[in-house]
């Protein structure tokens, strides 16, 4: 009977991966997946009460799993070798966007209408803390940052990762190599950077 229900529940989140994906979750109906999975309304309800809860189910562990590799990024020195194995930051990234590429872009691209739509914001904003205690450790007077320049390069770069894992999510070996690529040219010197660059507000 478990067996069963696992595979009814299967069959549920497939069609609800696809309607997600195709329409969106304010245009996806629990009807139109009732009929992408072949599993009746009714049984559909039985174990999802709504549209909602089974969004929730879809997105929610890979959501968990991202905040927490942001929250915890490691900010050290990048290595000049481009051959050497990714950071852990980024073997993370790797390994969510090719294990669930389907869900992955779901919850960047599909989650209008939910708690979920302004994920990238709240990554973004995760960075610009992250980045603004890692200057104010090099010297930089904390009333003297020039936070919106701080926000508009953590945004750039926080977006680009999602746009590399969406665009190479079927190929590892190409994902892999553009997310190094990219994490050595974006963090590359980073210090050196800071020191050069004005991060002070204008007069």
């Amino acid at each position: 009977m478990q067996i069963k229900k696992r595979e009814v529940q299967n069959k549920i989140y497939q069609g609800a991966i696809e309607v997600f994906k195709e329409n969106g979750y304010s245009r996806a109906t629990m009807k139109e997946i009732s009929k992408k999975s072949k599993v009746p309304i009714g049984n559909i309800y039985r174990y999802y009460e709504n549209k909602e809860i089974l969004f929730d189910d879809i997105v929610f562990e890979l959501y968990s799993i991202i905040k927490y590799n942001h929250i915890h990024e490691n900010l050290e020195k990048v290595s000049c070798d481009l051959n050497q194995n990714p950071r852990k930051f980024l073997k993370n990234y790797i390994n969510l966007t090719t294990s669930k590429p389907i869900e992955f872009f779901i919850l960047f691209d599909s989650s209008i209408g939910t708690k979920y739509e302004n994920f990238l914001e709240e990554l973004v904003k995760i960075r610009v803390e992250k980045y603004l205690e890692y200057i104010r450790k090099n010297s930089v007077e904390q009333e003297n940052i020039d936070e919106d320049f701080i926000m508009i390069l953590m945004k750039s770069a926080v977006t680009s990762i999602i746009d590399i894992c969406k665009k190479y999510s079927n190929s590892e070996k190409l994902l892999r190599y553009y997310l190094i690529k990219f994490d050595y040219f974006f963090r590359s010197g980073i210090s050196d950077k800071f020191k050069d660059v004005s991060f002070y507000k204008k007069n």
